[in-house]
């Protein structure tokens, strides 16, 4: 996980609305412990999932300006050496 802190931040927010039961005494200091920990795993499972699908994604767009690039590259070497500007092969 590349960023811990979003995932407390995320935890602390889930948290919040117990605050004011903890602090009438509602809630006991260790069972308040004991959700934020549920809490921080569920963010940090919820967070490692999301950061494996923006991954994917930025590596699938990643490739694919990689192959436009290359592309564009064989197009502009094509022309200046007087070949053809399509994508097939020269025909001799």
């Amino acid at each position: 996980m590349k960023r811990p802190e979003l995932v407390l931040a995320a935890a602390v927010a889930v948290c919040l609305p117990m605050f004011p039961g903890i602090a009438h005494g509602d809630i006991a200091p260790s069972t308040a412990l004991v959700r934020f920990l549920v809490a921080v795993l569920v963010c940090w499972a919820a967070g490692a999932v999301l950061s494996a699908v923006l991954a994917r994604y930025g590596e699938e767009a990643r490739r694919a300006e990689i192959v436009r690039l290359i592309e564009q590259a064989q197009a502009a070497a094509r022309q200046r050496n007087g070949g053809p500007t399509s994508g097939a092969p020269p025909t001799g």
